[in-house]
């Protein structure tokens, strides 16, 4: 009973931490958005020139993912040794604990497809299944992340959800949706997300500078 009331004490802790460093952390978020964000547009604009199906689909869509977290994992890796702070911190493993269960179904679904299911051209289900669990993954930490991301998370969310729906009223819809569809999320939806989050003192600072 004591642990659990010692666990739950640390975790108070820790979210508020997370809530007062908010800001800092949408700082660290703005600049791994552009990166996400021009990597999905280079690789929607790859794709929609050449198309690729099947599993080379997934493949290219995958290292953009590699990367975009290589790159997240940078930012905050940076901020925490400016900060004196270790890199896998308290916070960071509590964000893991609130994320991890919305990466279980993409996994699987991600294994399906390289298994059978891109024999059946099954893009649109799997990019599906990418975007709302990505839009779930962000809302799981809205209890503490800036609310920037959790409005991130509903345009995921509500885009995943908008797909089947117009397939429904249109019918045959393009053989590159799921291209199109991947490159308007992970790649419009991050740099809009990027400019806007964009740290507004560094924007200050070079507007200053430029009147000067």
């Amino acid at each position: 009973m004591n642990n659990e009331r010692s666990k739950a004490e640390e975790d108070l802790r820790v979210i508020r931490s997370l809530m007062e460093r908010a800001t800092v952390y949408r700082a660290i978020s703005a600049p791994a958005a552009l990166v996400a964000g021009l990597l999905s547009i280079f690789a929607a604009g790859a794709i929609y020139r050449r198309p690729v199906h099947g599993r080379v689909f997934a493949d290219v869509w995958l290292i953009v993912l590699a990367l975009a977290v290589v790159t997240n994992a940078f930012f905050i890796w940076r901020e925490a040794r400016t900060d004196g702070r270790p890199f896998i911190s308290s916070g960071m493993k509590l964000a893991l604990r609130a994320i991890a269960p919305n990466l279980l179904i993409p996994a699987a679904v991600t294994v399906w497809f390289f298994t059978t299911g891109y024999k059946g051209a099954a893009e649109q289900e799997l990019v599906v299944t990418w975007i709302a669990f990505y839009g779930l993954a962000l809302l799981s930490t809205g209890l503490f992340a800036p609310r920037s991301l959790v409005y991130l998370g509903c345009s995921f969310l509500l885009s995943a959800l908008a797909i089947p729906a117009i397939r429904n009223v249109i019918g045959d819809l393009p053989a590159n949706l799921p291209n199109v569809a991947m490159g308007v999320t992970f790649g419009l939806y991050h740099l809009v997300y990027a400019v806007c989050a964009w740290p507004r003192e560094r924007a200050e600072e070079i507007e200053q500078f430029a009147v000067e």
